[in-house]
């Protein structure tokens, strides 16, 4: 107690000064109307900016469940037109572009691990069997294909990455044509895979589109792969190009899950015929069957 009245007695004139100079402030400022109303504006502002900023905070820690609300709402909306397309082809007797609209389910995940620096790369996302997740479903970017799954739990499922030199193939061909060959990823880059087996003959440009094919029991149709780097001839009779993807895998965040609804019975019936050493794909589709 000693100390505090020896502390407050050293600094006493500097309290003395503040207490006269608060007073004399507003005394002036009660009596005058200008600056009264300038430091009232000043404070206005100032309390505006606080709640801006505020506000701001707030809006960014909403950004989240924005973004997944959006993600869920484009699920809803991809489902709902490639239903409407199979639906009115049917209608319509335009049977002939069936393969290209058949029914496909979307559903939105959060990647949560990811790898893209081994020789066979895996993706684990937040959805499973309890949220309709399962194998055989394939994963898909806002910008391409991902990758496939291949194990489900109840709340988690994990997929092989495209970036898979062992699991990973599926049929991919030039964007407006007829050509179609295999897409395999080689282990080089995390950028890029390889469309192998186009026959000599086929008509392609540098910068030219990838894209799945109906061949798939897996991918949609026509679902973005990326564009043609590089090509050459091998053994005289076909093509093997280097694609640049366009999805980022050591970007990747949110995917769409996809059920093809028809891959049961398409599956049975190819192998019934085929035999399970060749079914799927574009005569071997390795990795999708």
């Amino acid at each position: 107690m000693l100390k505090l009245l020896l502390f407050f007695k050293r600094i006493h004139f500097a309290l003395l000064f503040l207490a006269l100079e608060a007073i004399a402030i507003g005394v002036f400022l009660n009596g005058n109307v200008y600056q009264k109303a300038r430091i009232a504006g000043i404070s206005s502002r100032l309390v505006s900016g606080i709640y801006d900023k505020m506000a701001d905070i707030s809006g960014y820690f909403r950004l989240r469940a924005e973004n997944d609300r959006l993600i869920e709402e484009i699920a809803r909306l991809r489902s709902e037109i490639t239903s409407r397309a199979y639906i009115d082809s049917l209608a319509s007797g335009e049977t002939d572009t069936l393969p290209s609209l058949q029914y496909y389910q979307y559903q939105p995940a959060r990647v949560i691990r990811n790898s893209i620096s081994k020789r066979e790369n895996y993706l684990t996302i937040d959805r499973g069997a309890l949220d309709g997740v399962e194998p055989g479903m394939a994963l898909i970017g806002d910008r391409g294909i991902v990758g496939k799954v291949v194990r489900c739990s109840d709340h988690f499922a994990v997929a092989v990455s495209i970036l898979n030199t062992k699991e990973f193939r599926t049929s991919g061909g030039i964007k407006g044509s007829d050509f179609a060959g295999l897409i395999y990823w080689d282990g080089l880059s995390h950028r890029e895979v390889v469309l192998d087996e186009i026959p000599k003959y086929a008509d392609m440009q540098i910068g030219d589109t990838i894209v799945t094919t109906s061949f798939s029991t897996i991918f949609p149709p026509d679902q973005p792969i990326g564009t043609i780097e590089s090509f050459e001839i091998v053994n005289g009779t076909f093509y093997k190009v280097r694609v640049q993807l366009f999805t980022d895998l050591a970007r990747i965040r949110h995917v769409y899950a996809v059920r093809y609804l028809d891959q049961e019975e398409r599956r049975i019936l190819e192998e019934s015929v085929i035999g399970s050493a060749e079914s799927g794909g574009i005569g071997k589709e390795g990795g999708e069957s």
